[in-house]
């Protein structure tokens, strides 16, 4: 199970460049279109739009980035009360309630994806294929699901080195 430790660690990679240049179109696009509705007084019609997407591709990858690096938000009044092999237990069963949620969303995203009416939307301003925004959905689920693996199988080499 190395190769799911080697392939996480790959995508938190592509993850960390994906988020600095979507964070960059970001600041480029609302940059321009501040400059061009208040300065020149003739608004660009695909800033904000553009701004959008990238915004939504960034939450779904910081999602994924946050899972990886664990710093999601958490509840942990429970789990604070157990240490040893009953606490690395509860955490194999939270890693996979996750890992069973990131799959299912993942599939029901691929087959919403795969429906006819998905390749006819295109967006109000730029007239781009709805596809690229909706494809944030099951890309950032599948690193989801590959991060969760890594956790999973990092949780059970701990529970055989605790024993």
């Amino acid at each position: 199970m190395n190769f799911i430790h080697l392939l996480s660690d790959w995508l938190h990679k592509v993850e960390k460049l994906l988020a600095i240049i979507l964070c960059t179109v970001m600041l480029i696009s609302l940059s321009a279109g501040v400059f061009y509705r208040y300065v020149l007084s003739a608004p660009l019609t695909w800033s904000d739009e553009t701004a959008i997407f990238s915004l939504v591709w960034l939450t779904f990858i910081g999602g994924s980035m946050s899972i990886k690096q664990q710093n999601s938000a958490a509840v942990t009044i429970f789990m604070d009360r157990f240490s040893g092999k009953a606490r690395m237990i509860l955490l194999g069963i939270s890693f996979l309630v996750v890992l069973l949620f990131v799959s299912y969303i993942f599939y029901q995203s691929v087959i919403w994806l795969s429906g006819p009416t998905i390749m006819i939307q295109y967006s109000n301003s730029m007239r781009m294929p709805m596809i690229f925004a909706y494809l944030s959905v099951p890309v950032s689920f599948f690193f989801l699901i590959v991060h969760s693996l890594d956790l999973i199988v990092k949780n059970f080499k701990k529970k055989e080195e605790v024993v």
